[in-house]
């Protein structure tokens, strides 16, 4: 197969030309301009498919019911926004419940029910701080205790990111399993000062969970000031940072201030999509377990039912793409980079997806310069096109 015509978004630069794939990976890119048995992308622009590291679900269906049927609506449904590669995300939530979406998901590992791919479960929390629970269950919330987290790094690389508080007591031992697990471990809804992070950085956390949201910033500590987590992930290189792009959630002077401090490498963004996201504005739906908060559709997010706080977005990803550029100042060509290569990269499996580079899977999506996808393909195989 064959791909002309096209602007191709590689990791530095767009180039126009052409993409040759076989056998499910990227064999060849040219300047070619035109072929009688290719597939004509008008002028629009090709991308590594997108990797959405955090997302909980979309018209209604949530990753915690632990079912086939509500991943494959979740996975079909943001497939369309051009997501080839999700990680279906937990919130916090009793342990049997994390288990049953764990086991669920496990024997879609790697594998798309129809959809995006399934690259691995985010278990977002039950180990975060009461102080900055969000829209998480304040009830569930709990320390992390060996007994319980052991069970689920049971599962090997299928818990592919795990938010937690590194304040809490316990949270160094879960850091270093994690990441000898090959695991993402992130600091979300967290209270955590600049001490805390300190050591959780040397025990390997290497990302923030939406950065802005239900984390510390600068305090005061007698006369002096100190960091929070928002300082200390903007300061590290080593900390890459979530980004939910919808404009509301970080408003577009935050978005900018973060891309400054971070660079084109040290963002990642995401979705944080609930059950919300692709419903008409007004839908009440449930956010997370059975005991979770009510929330409300907007035009722009989701909300509390009494519209006091934030309950997640309903962002796709090429929307999140869209207002990186439009309201944020990114460039197309790094915007790009942050929903692909950047969360490859914590992932680790940046030799095998992320960017347009031969021997690659052929993950692809088309979209045009209104920020419309036209087009999404997984190893090759065309999944959505209009």
């Amino acid at each position: 197969m064959r791909f002309t015509n096209a602007q191709l978004i590689l990791p530095d630069s767009i180039q126009r030309g052409s993409i040759e794939v076989r056998e499910g990976k990227i064999a060849r890119l040219s300047s070619a301009k035109a072929s009688a048995d290719a597939v004509d992308l008008r002028g629009g622009y090709l991308a590594p498919g997108f990797i959405d590291l955090h997302i909980h679900g979309a018209l209604g269906r949530d990753t915690m019911e632990g079912t086939a049927d509500a991943f494959r609506v979740i996975t079909e449904f943001h497939l369309r926004g051009g997501t080839t590669s999700i990680a279906l995300t937990t919130v916090t939530a009793a342990e049997s419940e994390i288990i049953r979406v764990l086991n669920a998901a496990k024997p879609w590992h790697n594998k798309s029910l129809g959809g995006s791919r399934v690259i691995g479960v985010h278990v977002e929390g039950p180990f975060i701080s009461k102080a900055k629970s969000g829209a998480q269950n304040p009830s569930e919330i709990r320390p992390p205790l060996a007994v319980e987290w052991k069970k689920y790094l049971r599962y090997g690389a299928l818990i592919a990111e795990m938010t937690l508080a590194p304040e809490e007591p316990g949270a160094l031992p879960l850091i270093h399993a994690l990441r000898k697990n090959g695991s993402i471990a992130s600091g979300g809804h967290t209270n955590a000062t600049e001490d805390h992070l300190r050591v959780a950085l040397e025990a390997g956390l290497d990302h923030a969970t939406h950065t802005f949201n239900c984390m510390s910033t600068a305090a005061k500590r007698g006369p002096y000031r100190v960091a929070g987590m928002l300082e200390f992930a903007l300061a590290h290189p080593e900390i890459s940072c979530e980004l939910i792009a919808d404009g509301v959630h970080v408003a577009p002077t935050l978005m900018k201030m973060l891309f400054n401090a971070k660079g084109r490498d040290g963002v990642c963004l995401i979705t944080d999509a609930m059950a919300g996201a692709g419903l008409k504005p007004g839908t009440l739906f449930q956010a997370g377990s059975e005991n979770s908060l009510a929330a409300r559709v907007t035009e722009n997010a989701a909300l509390t039912e009494d519209g006091s706080a934030l309950a997640g977005s309903t962002l796709t990803m090429i929307e999140a793409v869209r207002r990186a550029v439009q309201l944020g100042g990114a460039s197309i060509v790094d915007a790009v980079r942050m929903a692909s290569l950047n969360p490859a990269r914590q992932l680790g499996r940046d030799r095998e997806i992320g960017s347009l580079e031969r021997g690659k899977r052929a993950d692809l999506v088309w979209f045009d310069r209104e920020f419309r996808a036209r087009g999404v393909w997984l190893d090759g195989d065309v999944r959505f096109i209009v």
